[in-house]
This record gives structure tokens, sequence and C-alpha cells, in this order.
């Protein structure tokens, strides 16, 4: 019983990890900024604010999740608000459109 739960816990990491390896190597960086932006808002403990939900953190630990720089994202995360997809506060960034910005992610 034990040893089923660790493999199930060991597969489903697997996969995580291959799915990121993937993401690296095939997704544009603001594919995977905005990939990590979706799954962190979906998994926020944060209240959703309506449709629009708060996820708390930097720029640079973004980055960190997309694989890219902080320079970069901070580009990016400035195209997806003027896109009006997100709106961006200090250490935290509001996601108001959580279609579009799957849509834009590739998922």
């Amino acid at each position: 019983r034990i040893s089923a739960r660790i493999s199930e816990t060991l597969g489903r990491r697997l996969g995580q990890l291959e799915q990121k390896l993937s993401d690296a190597v095939f997704k544009s960086v603001p594919e995977r900024i905005a990939g990590a932006l979706v799954t962190l808002a979906s998994v926020s403990p944060g209240r959703p604010l309506g449709r629009r939900v708060q996820v708390k953190l930097t720029h640079e630990q973004l980055a960190a999740l997309a694989a890219t720089s902080r320079e970069t994202t901070t580009k990016i995360l400035g195209d997806l608000a003027d896109q009006g997809l997100i709106a961006l506060g200090r250490g935290r960034i509001t996601v108001l459109d959580q279609d579009r910005l799957r849509a834009l992610s590739g998922n």
C-alpha cells in the first residue's frame, strides 16, 4: 500500500518534470510565463476577485519558474498588462483574464 503511493507520487512528479522540460525546449518565453501564471492562479490560496485571481510573487520568482531572466520577465509582464490580461502591483500579479492567458500559454 505504501509502495503503491510512493510509485504514484514518483510517477506524477516524473510527469511534471517531463512537462517542464518540454515547455523549456518547445515553448517561447511568453508562453512559459503565461503558463506559469495560469498554473499559479489555479492553485492560489488568495481570494478570487470575481474572475480575477491575485498571485503573490516577484518578477524574479516568476522568471525562475519560467526559466528566463528577470529583465525578460518584466518586459513580457508589461506586454501582458498592456493587453489587459494581467495587472501588476508590488509583489503581486492579478490575473484578469485566465482564458486568454491559458490560450496564450498553449495549454
